[in-house]
């Protein structure tokens, strides 16, 4: 429970706990906001290192590759990175920003600006998951129609793999959608809640 959520509690409990001014309800909203966004920046570096230390620990696959799927696969990887260190940089200014802000009219922007790179940032993720899946599906295909077996029998085995791995693929991105749901969601809530009340004061002052 956040900590104005505990002073509301109290305040119903009890009539004569102490109140606070709206300065000082800002102000537990700008210390919320900050811990918030500060692990936003936290969790997606921890990401970015356990992706990183399990393309190191993941055998290499030792099957033959053409060269466009090579290259394919270097510039994925690439554009994969730079944008996961694109967000990362921006979950991190947005901390910077709130940390160092004390108008509530520019804590405000800088909330919704989180909330935009939170919600890109789980976008992103899903979509790439979706097209690494996809390319995976296409080289299957080139390969079996590159081999000597019949093409009814290539078909059929084209359309088998193209049920299982929409399947895997549906499984994966509902897990993914899961841990989104558990933990950026739910920040996401506490940061809604945030601006919803320093909204409402602005509004009373």
């Amino acid at each position: 429970m956040d900590e104005l959520d505990q002073l509301k509690k109290q305040w119903k409990e009890n009539e004569n706990f102490m109140k606070l001014n709206q300065s000082e309800i800002k102000a537990i909203l700008h210390r919320s906001s900050t811990s918030i966004v500060k692990w936003i920046f936290i969790i997606s570096l921890i990401e970015l290192s356990l992706g990183i230390i399990l393309s190191f620990m993941l055998p290499s696959s030792e099957r033959e590759e053409s060269v466009f799927f090579q290259y394919l696969g270097y510039v994925s990887e690439l554009v994969f990175y730079i944008g996961i260190g694109y967000f990362i940089y921006s979950f991190f200014t947005s901390y910077s920003n709130i940390s160092n802000k004390s108008s509530t009219k520019e804590l405000l922007i800088n909330i919704i600006t989180t909330r935009k790179h939170v919600e890109n940032y789980i976008k992103f993720n899903i979509y790439f998951i979706i097209y690494a899946f996809v390319i995976a599906f296409l080289e299957i295909i080139i390969r079996k129609i590159d081999a000597d077996v019949y093409w009814g029998a290539n078909f059929v085995m084209i359309i088998l793999l193209a049920v299982i791995i929409a399947l895997i693929t549906l499984i994966f991105i509902t897990v993914i959608k899961f841990y989104y749901k558990i933990v950026y969601r739910r920040l996401l809530k506490k940061l809604n809640h945030n601006y919803e009340e320093l909204t409402r004061l602005e509004e009373e002052s």
